[in-house]
């Protein structure tokens, strides 16, 4: 049997843990990427969808370099060039939305992207916004 003063010792581990769990928002202004204004609300959505699905690959800076990707044959993206291989638009152009969001829905599993097509619209549709602040080639302009 547990005493209390482990039972509430374990129940400050739990709670510290969860608050850890909820970090504060990265954004609280709107950003202009890719020629649309983006709201805070939707960048610090796709950042938590980007810390559980994406980071452990594409590493927390989006350079490519998680821990999980390391063990890949091909790296994974870096966003922080904005240089993507499956686009509709014209080389050195950035991707649509649309172009980024196939990808993640379909995935590339010859080159380890997993697909995310059960991942919700509105989640897809933030960390796709979130995926552009890592380059300032969204800010100057571009698809969206």
């Amino acid at each position: 049997m547990i005493g209390r003063p482990a039972v509430f010792a374990v129940a400050g581990v739990i709670a510290t843990t969860a608050a850890a769990c909820e970090s504060p928002p990265r954004f609280e202004a709107s950003l202009t990427l890719g020629g649309a204004e983006v709201p805070a609300e939707v960048l610090n959505q796709g950042a938590r969808v980007y810390e559980m699905r994406c980071a452990s690959c594409h590493g927390a800076d989006g350079s490519g370099s998680g821990s999980a990707g390391r063990a890949l044959a091909q790296p994974p993206r870096d966003f922080r060039t904005a240089e993507f291989r499956y686009r509709s638009t014209a080389e050195g152009e950035l991707p649509t939305d649309a172009d980024l969001e196939r990808t993640i829905r379909e995935g590339r599993i010859e080159n380890g992207m997993p697909a995310w097509g059960t991942l919700a619209d509105a989640d897809r549709h933030a960390v796709i916004q979130y995926i552009k602040t890592f380059s300032p080639r969204w800010r100057t302009g571009g698809a969206s």
